[in-house]
């Protein structure tokens, strides 16, 4: 295997696979944003990532690894959409500036609730963006710890569930054309045992670093996120390809 390192985010929902890679003593990682990751592996600074799914969506020249990756089957909690209010009168939205699988996936959701907003990116504070936009677009941990007293909140896992009756696929892994595909999704797959087999100690540790509830980071962990890239999830996956595909978000490049 390359001497790259692989990329991740610090958010809560990839701590399974971070603590199953330290406990394999494998620590040669870069943390960023998961929008930051695409150009880590276009410019070969990493060996593989947990790509945004929009992202592996538009490049299909990157090579998924089989087994892994970062979904949910109806409420997610951790990609919400914040609004001042109803969804059905609002014109601006405020897109988190970090992932672009879930502004895909909102601008998709509010027009399947009949919308036809107006976008803008912007960084992750709740305050700053529904001072300039109607509703608000928040992500990962920032969106775990927003304040959303007053605010009607549509949770994206949920309301794509609604939609389709299909788990949506947030990130999964993806690597380097060249990389050596089968010893990484070994990697990957023993890591992500490794870590959900643990994930007492690691909601424990993950409240104490992020400031939230330890109950609520198992629950989140053990009962909203899945891990696995089965079937459902891939059928989940191949439905996001196509509307998104629909709706002009990304060119047809045939089923994923």
């Amino acid at each position: 295997m390359s001497a790259l390192p692989l990329g991740l985010v610090s958010y809560l929902n990839t701590s399974p696979f971070r603590y199953g890679l330290r406990a394999l003593g494998h620590t040669n990682w870069i943390n960023e944003v998961p929008s930051r990751l695409l150009p880590l592996l276009e410019a070969g600074q990493v060996e593989a990532a947990v790509l945004p799914s929009f992202d592996a969506l538009c490049h299909p020249e990157l090579r998924v690894l089989p087994g892994s990756c970062i979904c949910s089957h109806g409420t997610a909690h951790s990609v919400r959409l914040f609004s001042r209010i109803a969804l059905a009168h609002v014109t601006t939205i405020a897109l988190d500036s970090s992932s672009r699988t879930s502004a895909a996936l909102v601008r998709l959701i509010v027009r399947l609730h009949g919308g036809d907003p107006l976008f803008t990116t912007m960084a992750p504070d709740l305050a700053s963006m529904l001072e300039t936009a109607d509703a608000a677009l928040l992500i990962g941990d920032p969106c775990m710890r927003a304040d959303a007293s007053g605010l009607l909140v549509f949770d994206l896992g949920e309301e794509w569930l609604h939609f389709t009756g299909l788990p949506f696929v947030f990130a999964l892994w993806a690597a380097r054309p060249e990389a050596d595909r089968a010893s990484l999704s070994a990697l990957v797959e023993e890591a992500k045992r490794l870590g959900l087999a643990d994930l007492e100690r690691i909601a424990a540790e993950e409240s104490e670093r992020l400031g939230l509830a330890r109950g609520d980071c198992l629950s989140y962990l053990r009962d909203h996120m899945r891990y696995d890239l089965d079937e459902r999830a891939l059928g989940g996956l191949e439905r996001f390809r196509q509307l998104a595909v629909e709706h002009g978000l990304i060119p047809d490049a045939g089923a994923a």
